[in-house]
């Protein structure tokens, strides 16, 4: 076997044997119990590969749209963000009850794919020697952004084509060869958009690196025409991907980019402190997930050669100041909100800051890299004394002032012990040079495997275990309760592992989280009084107005001892939220664990309204959920007397148990204060009488959340969605006849501020009465698929509309008797309405994103030109040759 095939086999074996080592520590399975399924990983990603197996084999509508995705929601954004790595297609190997061995499989794949990649990028340029190469391939592999981001498993693509895209850069600067270059970059903008836009921001700058790195002298002129051949190349391959990209485009207009503001401040993120504290080896805790400094530490080997990479004279000035120049804009980057935001598409991120640092630690790498092959053999005493004082300073400074949860005194003796057996090593000429370098590969990969362990183990993963239990249990309720091909219905359940699992077990659910989310879902749920997010939605606590106008049919919830009949093993059910009202149901089927209710009737996927919908005056009001169901009440109930449906009822302050009110704000918005902390319990109690068994309900004000109030009803435990960010429609009572119910509010921290409770009676027979009567009345599904749906309805008025619990989308289709009608935003622009006429009506909906002709346009352009350019290249070879 030829030597340099030798070396990719031999790179290969450790980064799996490192991979196994980490495994075999943290128990992930084969190797233990644990999946790897964490933080999102485990609460959405795996949700949307199981979706993606159900796509490929069984429902390609998929691809366009799903109802699967809270009450529906186009889906090429979501495919375009989670789901388009080539990788992924392992995942249909695997049954769905084994996708959390797949995503192990996955992680290792795409760990050797990057350890490869950047092991032939540093072979083919800079012809590094065997075991330095492997030594700084593992460097990249399991640098701290590797480990941190390793559950955002769709990012790690970036990472193996990184390498790739700059040794193709560095081709075509050199020998005008662009194949590799536009090709690989053009695979990255369609596996992750969002990665190849960081990346493509990167080699805005990097390539001027590359350019004059490839100078003995710089020319002005011949750089700015490698540069413009850069550009021309990175066009070529951004046009390639646009079958992609202008989907992802109109996609993020709806979702994400609808949240985007672009204002001109310069508030700071992180100092240069914040920021070199990400050197040490282990520094990272839990925290920093949702707000920490970049993730930087690539081994201290590499701290030390950039460090020699300044004091190396082989290495032209020009170089050094431009690498500096690179630094200056990584720095400005981590240290200003605004340009941190730039990288971030204009957003800043929820969670996962920075996430952009892998280019830093890449060219960190780079610059490492370099060092290390111009490198003497023996250390020059001075650059060994200034780099010996420098790294002495630096862990000094950060042991005497240290201000950081992850960093103590045994991460900072630990970096600098490694650092100067480093050096010791690299001293040591008088050993033959393998066996230096093997020396060297040997503490690198030792140091590397404790700082990914120290990473890893800082987070919480879900049992295999229970996690098989949990997908089993659900999909088994779910066996004879999920609608075919002629109807359509939703199906709700009070326990939740994660807010995506309609997409694991498919059936068309109402919850969702996921960056990809469109804007006016969660504005919807807002508006009901439902919890919602930025990123999420999910229906914990509907009312019995809600159920059906959301036509949820089945509603599956644990059985009162659920616990009693679950084993170690086994993952317990428990509701989310107090869902009394859920009793009016009858039971439809049950076992120890689990029950379904049934709701015999509801108002369908779309119900005939009043015309006045198309009001702006008919509109939601931010923070009245009880206003805005009436207002839908009243649109349905276009025939009735117009009297609300909802009452509110006196809910009277009761006793106050080592709490005091200090503020009344404006007589709505109260302070309360604990009076004495040491006291362990301090709450304060709201007092109600329900003199009918018809459904009661809480508005719960946006300030609680399970971080500063613990609630109780009547004694006892009262769940509620937490985070929600509007004012929240709770169930209060339902069937019980009692002049004394208390709601308690138990303080958590030592004050609250918070609006007040309010309380509402719902007239549950004289809705039952509308429901009735709309019967005749409803939009008879008799064809579904996700993206097409048929059906008949008979409408009354002359003048009405149809309003479809769909949220609205302009990419619909709709025909009415075979005409097409133009669908119209209404309430809020959040959900789908036409305008409809007396009569039975043959209505279809179609769903088809007209944005793919565009990038089917765009693909094949850039094609045509990448094929132009190189038979331009191919002929004037010719002609020189």
């Amino acid at each position: 076997m030829r030597s340099s095939g030798k070396i990719y086999l031999l790179n290969i074996a450790l980064t799996s044997s490192v991979f196994i080592a980490i495994s075999l520590v943290m128990g992930f399975i084969p190797f233990g119990d644990n999946t790897m399924l964490t933080i999102d990983l485990g609460q959405q990603y795996i949700d949307f590969y199981s979706l993606f197996r159900d796509t490929v084999f069984n429902d390609p509508s998929q691809l366009f749209y799903s109802f699967e995705k809270a009450f529906g929601g186009e889906m090429l954004g979501l495919w375009a963000y989670y789901l388009l790595s080539p990788f992924n297609l392992i995942f249909l190997l695997f049954p769905e009850s084994e996708l959390g061995l797949a995503v192990t499989l996955i992680s290792y794949l795409k760990l050797i794919a990057a350890s490869t990649s950047f092991l032939y990028l540093i072979r083919q340029k800079y012809q590094i020697e065997s075991i330095p190469a492997m030594l700084f391939s593992q460097c990249y592999t399991f640098m701290s952004y590797s480990m941190v981001y390793l559950l955002n498993i769709m990012w790690l693509d970036g990472l193996v084509l990184l390498p790739l895209i700059v040794l193709g850069l560095n081709k075509s600067i050199l020998r005008k060869q662009n194949k590799l270059y536009i090709m690989s970059l053009a695979l990255l903008l369609m596996a992750n958009y969002y990665i190849g836009y960081m990346v493509c921001i990167f080699l805005a700058f990097y390539t001027i690196y590359e350019i004059v790195e490839t100078q003995e002298k710089v020319n002005l002129k011949e750089s700015l025409i490698k540069y413009l051949l850069f550009l021309k190349n990175s066009i070529i391959a951004a046009l390639i991907a646009g079958v992609v990209l202008l989907p992802t485009f109109y996609s993020l207009t709806q979702n994400k980019g609808s949240y985007m503001t672009f204002e001109i401040n310069w508030e700071t993120a992180h100092s240069l402190k914040d920021i070199a504290s990400k050197l040490f080896i282990g520094s990272f805790s839990f925290d920093e997930m949702s707000s920490g400094s970049p993730n930087l530490y690539a081994g201290m080997i590499v701290f030390l050669m950039v460090l020699l990479y300044f004091f190396n004279k082989k290495i032209k000035l020009i170089d050094k100041l431009v690498s500096l120049s690179i630094f200056l804009i990584f720095y400005l980057s981590f240290h200003f909100e605004i340009l941190d935001k730039l990288w971030h598409g204009g957003q800043f991120p929820i969670w996962y800051h920075f996430r952009f640092s892998f280019v830093t630690s890449f060219f960190l790498l780079m610059l490492a890299v370099k060092a290390f092959k111009l490198q003497p053999k023996l250390i020059p005493t001075y650059q060994l004394v200034l780099a010996c004082i420098t790294i002495f300073a630096f862990s000094i400074y950060y042991y005497l002032y240290n201000e950081y949860e992850f960093l103590n005194s045994i991460n900072i003796f630990v970096s600098l012990l490694v650092v100067l057996t480093l050096i010791i090593v690299i001293q040591l000429d008088f050993l033959d040079k393998s066996l230096r370098y093997t020396l060297l590969l040997a503490i690198v990969t030792v140091e590397l495997t404790a700082n990914a362990t120290l990473i890893l183990g800082d987070l919480n993963y879900v049992v295999d275990s229970k996690f098989r239990d949990y997908v089993t249990t659900l999909d088994d309720s779910l066996t004879n309760i999920r609608h075919g091909n002629d109807d359509f219905y939703r199906i709700n359940k009070t326990f939740q592992r994660t807010k995506d699992e309609a997409m694991f077990t498919h059936y068309n659910g109402l919850d969702h989280f996921g960056s990809t989310i469109e804007a006016h879902v969660p504005e919807l749920f807002g508006y009901l009084g439902l919890p919602d997010g930025n990123g999420f939605v999910t229906y914990t606590n509907g009312t019995l107005f809600t159920d059906d106008f959301f036509n949820v049919k089945y509603h599956i919830e644990p059985t009162d001892d659920s616990a009693n009949h679950t084993l170690d093993h086994e993952y317990v059910l428990y509701p989310r939220a107090t869902d009394l009202d859920n009793k009016s149901y009858p039971i439809y089927t049950q076992n120890n664990r689990y029950l379904i209710r049934e709701n015999e009737e509801r108002f369908g996927l779309a119900i005939e309204v009043s015309p006045s919908i198309s009001d702006t005056t008919d509109s939601f009001v931010q923070h009245q959920p009880i206003y805005n169901q009436e207002l839908l009440l009243k649109l349905i109930d276009f025939q009735g007397s117009g009297d609300a449906y909802f009452e509110e009822r006196e809910l009277k302050d009761g006793s106050y148990h080592n709490v005091e009110v200090t503020s009344v704000g404006d007589g709505d918005y109260l302070t309360y204060e604990v009076i004495d902390p040491t006291i362990n319990e301090a709450y304060f109690e709201f007092e109600f009488a329900t003199d009918s068994e018809n459904p009661y309900y809480f508005t719960l004000p946006s300030q609680y959340d399970d971080e500063n109030v613990s609630l109780s009803l009547n004694g006892q435990r009262y769940r509620f969605y937490t985070p929600f960010r509007r004012r929240q429609i709770t169930n209060a009572s339902y069937q019980t006849i009692d002049d004394s119910q208390v709601l308690s509010v138990k303080l958590l921290e030592d004050s609250l501020s918070a609006n007040l409770v309010s309380l509402y009676e719902f007239d549950e027979n004289r809705f039952n009465d509308l429901v009735a009567s709309k019967q005749d009345q409803l939009f008879e599904v008799s064809l579904f698929s996700q993206n097409y749906i048929e059906g008949t309805i008979t409408t009354i008025q002359d003048e009405g509309y149809l309003l479809f619990t769909i949220p609205f989308d302009s990419q619909w289709e709709i025909t009415v008797n075979g005409k097409n009608v133009e669908p119209e935003a209404v309430l809020n622009d959040t959900l789908m309405a036409i305008p409809i006429t007396a009569g039975e009506h043959n209505i279809s909906l179609k769903y088809f994103p007209r944005s793919i002709w565009f990038g089917l346009a765009s693909s094949i352009t850039g094609l045509m030109l990448f094929i132009g350019s190189e038979f331009y290249i191919s002929r004037q070879k010719k002609k020189n040759d």
